[in-house]
């Protein structure tokens, strides 16, 4: 119908079309795009409630180049880009740029998928949700405790602890002490309610795509304090997604 009235009007019409048939990308026809708008009204409208909060909050919270999927059972934060994992000593920090860093990740490195997982409980009854967190706190307290006890913070300040425990004297002695007590009281951890969206609560899984620093449990198996993520930037978007989390802590 459009081309029979260009036709019939001129080369100026004629131009118009043309233009008009430039806009819709090949791979997404009008029609498609039409009932893809009328498929997501229609999912939009079947959504709960704690659904739509879920998704609200981190389609504006997920920084570039990460995506979510979530239901009321789980949620999944997922960096659509892989990350690098190598073990980088700490001047390389000051000697190397990011660029070379992440060159020789790339090429000495193990790649992997960067994603955050929790499961999704809904809880009615809070007297269960505040046993678990409780019990989380508690063991999280002890752990902060050890640590201030043993002093740390100051003896291991330019060592990671493990290798802060390979040094001879007062100061290996206590990083020792501290990794087996924290070894034993991690190993009471579990997965806890950490956040809550609408009556939905978060527990962060164990061995989570975060840097050692932010970790929940402490203890990470698959990104542990020893080793470091690259790029650099995959780090910051981390350290960000965490810091947005908060405003969901309970």
């Amino acid at each position: 119908m459009r081309i029979y009235r260009c036709e019939s009007i001129g080369f100026a019409a004629a131009v118009c079309i043309v233009l008009g048939f430039a806009a819709p990308l090949p791979s997404q026809p009008e029609s498609e795009q039409q009932t893809s708008a009328v498929g997501e009204r229609y999912r939009q409208r079947h959504l709960s409630a704690n659904q739509k909060s879920i998704e609200a909050f981190f389609n504006r919270q997920l920084p570039p180049g990460w995506k979510f999927s979530a239901d009321e059972k789980a949620l999944t934060l997922r960096r659509l880009a892989p990350v690098y994992l190598l073990a980088v000593a700490r001047e390389d920090y000051l000697t190397q740029s990011k660029p070379v860093l992440l060159a020789r990740s790339k090429k000495e490195g193990t790649s992997r998928e960067c994603r955050i997982n929790f499961r999704v409980e809904r809880h009615d009854d809070a007297a269960i949700v505040r046993q678990r967190l409780r019990l989380y706190q508690n063991i999280r307290a002890g752990i902060d405790e050890a640590g201030t006890r043993l002093n740390i913070k100051r003896e291991c300040a330019d060592y990671s602890l493990e290798e802060c425990a390979k040094v001879k004297g007062p100061k290996g002695e206590a990083a020792a002490e501290f990794l087996k007590t924290r070894q034993i009281l991690t190993q009471k951890l579990e997965p806890a309610p950490v956040y809550r969206i609408g009556t939905l609560y978060l527990y962060p899984l164990k061995n989570q795509c975060v840097t050692a620093a932010l970790d929940w449990y402490f203890v990470n198996a698959d990104y542990p304090e020893s080793i470091s993520i690259f790029p650099v930037e995959a780090r910051e978007e981390i350290q960000i997604i965490l810091r947005d989390l908060e405003q969901l802590r309970l």
